[in-house]
């Protein structure tokens, strides 16, 4: 018997629904076209763009571009790439790939041909009165996905997964057949606020119409524009480390952020430069924060290396540190990415080079890119996480509620002193504890004072990471960041100490 559902109405069993969404595709007498070419708009708040979007065989390609913010994704060979509106390009091989693959199950229809890899959550009213079934599509080597077959048509109304500390969700509407190729004409992407919501509209269809091989072109990455190595020096405030830059002849502090996901400038910045902010964007901190917009930074100069012309974010970066000089910007992912870069704890130095020109000394670490930020896989007393190498942190570690309520018992928590942990968008509760061991490779880490955080929103509470590494414990090693190979390199600095015999005191 079906199961009955809230209002009392039987809910058709998993097999009936996926049958059913089968059998509405058929009756539509759809086939896959040889090419297809879509162009449309984009709408966020008072910004206006456009996509353009190429499918020949296994190639695709599509390129968005919002107000200055730009991205191009490609996929040639079954290799998929992302290239940003800085230029930088990276391979998805990581959790990005993973999202593709479960993705590219959806989209095929295969998932209605493989119930063992969905499980019905349950039947939903949205606020417009429709109801859908939702279903987890969990298939192999794939993240886990929700999606909702509208229950009268029986068509993908929307799919969704977990990006940093919520779901983010994608709605279809105005399904068309166009030459035996079905395409919802309006797509709404957003993350749960809706003022950063993306509205697409599909404006033209071109089906089976030839499409230039060029347009399939591998995507140039950029590099730092040097001739031969630099090494600069930084200072060393609060367990942060800062350097000078140069941008359009005038020196800024910056802080080297291996954790933010772009580069950052203070509005004083942006203003002594006479750029402009444009749009609105949401930043995901200690907290989701607005910030002022993004401008289009000239080249930006450390010690002589040319950093290429890319995107910063303008936001007020009082509340990250409140040392004697303020911060006037950070250099994040963009600056990781175009560069290799060692930094020396010990000589208080930065060396950045061309990819590929350092000679690497250490243990290789793998490292995942895919969402602009360096995540490598490491152990808290024993447990494997995901975790972020930040640089910007000052901690020895955060620890991630979702990582201790997955593993009951792998970090006592019971009688630890509050704290508070400061980023972006103001602070978070924590508490302070003991962690005995942190496992990198094979290199450990003992008796580390970690915050536990408490909070269930914000970029410390990630739910597909399990914590940071933060700088208080990064500053034991030599870190060579190699991230065009996905690398990070870790040589035990001049005063390593495992901390294995520190004198320890519990958090009051």
């Amino acid at each position: 018997m079906p199961a009955p559902s809230a209002t009392g109405a039987p809910i058709p069993s998993l097999t009936a629904i996926l049958n059913a969404h089968v059998a509405a595709l058929a009756a539509m007498h759809l086939h896959e076209p040889a090419t297809e070419e879509i162009v449309g708009t984009l709408v966020s708040g008072k910004q206006v763009g456009e996509f353009h979007a190429w499918r020949s065989g296994n190639e695709q390609r599509r390129d968005e571009q919002l107000g200055i913010r730009s991205q191009r994704t490609l996929r040639v060979d079954g290799r998929l790439f992302v290239q940003n509106a800085s230029g930088e390009t990276r391979e998805l091989t990581g959790l990005l790939a993973r999202r593709q693959a479960t993705q590219d199950f959806i989209d095929s229809g295969a998932f209605a041909h493989h119930p063992e890899d969905v499980r019905f959550l349950e039947r939903a009213t949205l606020p417009d009165g429709r109801v859908v079934y939702r279903l987890q599509i969990a298939p192999p080597h794939g993240e886990s996905y929700v999606i909702g077959l509208d229950a009268a048509t029986w068509l993908i109304d929307e799919e969704s997964f977990i990006e940093h500390d919520a779901p983010f969700t994608l709605t279809f509407s105005d399904y068309r057949v166009i030459d035996g190729d079905l395409i919802p004409f309006r797509e709404v992407d957003s993350n749960g606020d809706h003022a950063y919501d993306v509205v697409s509209h599909v404006e033209r269809v071109l089906i089976d119409t030839p499409i230039d091989p060029s347009i399939f072109a591998a995507l140039r990455p950029i590099a730092v524009s040097i001739s031969a190595p630099v090494t600069v020096p930084f200072r060393e405030e609060y367990h942060l480390i800062f350097t000078t830059v140069t941008i359009a002849g005038k020196p800024f502090n910056f802080l080297i952020d291996s954790g933010s996901q772009g580069d950052v400038v203070s509005p004083s910045v942006a203003a002594a430069l006479g750029l402009t902010p444009q749009g609105s964007l949401e930043v995901t901190g200690a907290a989701r924060a607005a910030s002022r917009g993004v401008v289009e930074l000239p080249d930006i100069s450390v010690g002589g290396a040319a950093m290429p012309a890319h995107l910063a974010t303008v936001l007020d970066l009082s509340s990250i540190f409140d040392g004697a000089t303020p911060v006037d910007g950070v250099l994040g992912y963009p600056f990781f990415a175009a560069a290799e870069v060692r930094v020396d704890p010990t000589q208080h130095t930065l060396t950045i080079a061309k990819p590929g020109t350092l000679a690497l000394d250490g243990e290789k670490i793998a490292v995942d890119t895919d969402r602009e930020l360096p995540e490598i896989h490491a152990s808290v007393n024993r447990v494997p996480g995901r975790f972020v190498v930040d640089t910007g942190d000052t901690q020895e570690l955060l620890v991630y509620r979702n990582f201790v309520d997955a593993h009951p018992g792998v970090i006592q928590t019971l009688g630890s002193a509050p704290a508070t942990n400061r980023g972006v968008g103001g602070s978070t509760d924590s508490i302070a504890v003991i962690v005995d061991s942190l496992q990198i490779g094979s290199i450990g880490l003992f008796n580390r004072y970690a915050n536990v955080i408490l909070q269930t929103t914000g970029a410390f509470a990630d739910r597909s990471d399990s914590g940071n590494i933060g700088y208080g414990s990064l500053r034991n090693f030599v870190m060579t960041f190699d991230l065009a190979d996905r690398a990070l390199y870790l040589q035990r600095a001049r005063d390593f100490d495992d901390g294995r015999f520190r004198s320890v005191y519990e958090p009051q």
